[in-house]
Order: structure tokens, then C-alpha cells, then sequence
């Protein structure tokens, strides 16, 4: 088995497993894995405590799926395409809607530390947010929002809401300018290279600004059975408060704000405002 050979956060080779799996899930059969001679497991780090994943596969088979097949509506996973479930979910009302809730807790916060206080405008680029829902009612009469992402689907927001979109995989030189506010919600966990794509975020910030971070939530170990959508293929890394304030530490971040929360749809989230160190 593969996957890191080493703990991402302390750097011990020792680990447990806690779940492990038989036969490839939806998502990596959608780009060839093979049930013959599969093998899959989440790991803890006996020595800090931190959950990653292994794997017998190629490490990179995965890249393929966020360009064309994650949000695709004919995949086994997913139910309408991208301008449907846009629609349904910006139309959810806030007492229901991740969305809305996300984005109160994170303006609350950036007005309590002074963060991406600017005159005029205030920018947001969404890294990783192709679905475009975060992005899209993230704008208000002082935000206005770009996104980032490598998959065709995202297209729709330039066309439709006039929301700039880049297809690609964000690195350093993609925008010329930098952000108020820089943003990955729920993509951490799939990057095989999580402290890169942060320290590739720090140099988007704005001397003013901040980053939010929101990723699942080691508490799902827990709480949620092995077959839980919450620790599929796709996701790599599982962190908890103390192991997420470290990688950002380690990638010139503070974190002033940091929340756990059981979400509106019963996922475990954890979320955290950090600005450059």
C-alpha cells in the first residue's frame, strides 16, 4: 500500500489503521481503478493522532477526476447537473443553507478582527469552487468574487452571473492582483500537496486580508460508519484544530477564528479564519 510514507504533520512513519476497504468506491472506478488487488485504508498517526489516507493506486489517477467527472451529472454521485443544483441550493433559505450559514459565520468574523477592512470593493477568489454557490452569494454590495478550479463545469458562472471563472489548478502568477479575502472550502483534503496549495494562497492575500479554510472534521471518525461519502477516495487528509493550525502555521498563516459545527445536512465541518503571519 501506498500514500504518504509518512505522517503529513509530525512526520512519524507509524500509523493504525481505522477503516479499511475491500473494492474501489464510485469515484475511482469513474477513472479505471480496479477491484483486483485493491487496497484502500484511513490511517492514524500513532504517534500525533492524525488521520490520512492509503492506497495501493497511482497517486496521481485521481488528478483526472476533478477536470471533467466530479461534478458531471451522469456520475454515480451526483444527481443534477451544475446550473440545477445551483439554482436549488442558492434558493435554500438560510435556516437550511451551509452556504448562507458559512458565509455569516465568516463576515462575522473578518468585522470582529478588522480583516479585509478596504475602502470600495472587497475581493474574494474561491479556490476549488466550481459548484459556484459560495461564490455567487458570497457578493453583496461590497464583495465581489472570482473563482478558480480545474473543471469545465464552472464555466456557467462567467457566462450566467458574470462571476470571472479561471479552469485550471491555481499556482503562483495565475491572477495579477491579490485578494481580501482567499478561500477553500472542502478542497484541502483532496490535494496531495495541502501545504504547497497554502503556501501558494499566502502570496494571493492581500497585506489586509485573510484566508478561510473549511474542511471536514476529524470528529467524523466518531461519529460516521466506514462507508460514510466523508471518507472517500477523494479525500486524502482528515484534520482536526490542532493538526489544521499547524499546517498553516507551517505555510505563514495565523489562524484569529476556528469553529467545529455539525452542518445543516449532518456533516462535521471545521472551519478556520487565519491571515499572513
Amino acid at each position: 500500500m501506498s500514500g504518504p510514507a509518512a505522517c503529513l504533520i509530525c512526520g512519524a512513519a507509524g500509523h493504525a489503521p481505522v477503516f479499511t476497504y475491500a473494492a474501489p468506491d464510485d469515484y475511482e472506478r469513474t477513472v479505471g481503478v480496479e477491484t483486483n488487488g485493491y487496497a484502500r485504508a484511513w490511517a492514524r498517526c500513532i504517534h500525533c493522532g492524525f488521520h490520512y489516507s492509503r492506497y495501493g493506486r497511482d497517486a496521481e489517477i485521481l488528478d483526472r477526476i476533478y477536470e471533467s467527472a466530479y461534478r458531471n451529472a451522469s456520475a454515480a454521485w451526483r444527481g443534477q447537473d451544475v446550473r440545477a443544483t445551483f439554482a436549488r441550493v442558492t434558493a435554500l433559505p438560510a435556516a437550511q443553507s451551509e452556504t448562507k450559514q458559512r458565509i455569516a459565520w465568516i463576515k462575522g468574523a473578518l468585522a470582529q478582527h478588522g480583516v479585509a477592512q478596504v475602502n470600495g470593493h472587497a475581493s474574494l477568489l474561491d479556490i476549488g469552487g466550481a459548484s459556484g454557490v459560495f461564490a455567487y452569494e458570497f457578493q453583496d454590495d461590497r464583495w465581489r468574487s472570482a473563482v478558480v478550479d480545474p473543471s469545465e463545469s464552472g464555466r456557467f458562472l462567467e457566462e450566467d452571473h458574470g462571476i470571472p471563472y479561471a479552469q485550471a489548478a491555481f499556482g503562483p502568477g495565475l491572477f495579477d492582483q491579490s485578494f481580501d479575502l482567499v478561500s477553500l472550502v472542502y478542497v484541502l483534503e483532496h490535494l496531495r500537496a495541502p501545504e504547497e496549495a497554502l503556501r501558494n494562497a499566502r502570496h494571493a492575500v492581500s497585506s489586509c486580508g485573510g484566508l478561510y479554510i473549511e474542511v471536514p472534521d476529524a470528529r467524523a471518525f466518531a461519529h460516521k460508519p466506514a462507508e460514510d461519502d466523508i471518507f472517500n477516495a477523494c479525500h486524502l487528509w482528515m484534520f482536526d484544530p490542532q493538526s489544521l493550525s499547524t499546517v498553516l502555521a507551517r505555510t505563514g498563516f495565523r489562524v484569529i477564528a476556528q469553529d467545529q459545527r455539525q452542518t445543516a445536512r449532518g456533516h462535521y465541518a471545521l472551519m478556520a479564519l487565519a491571515v499572513p503571519a
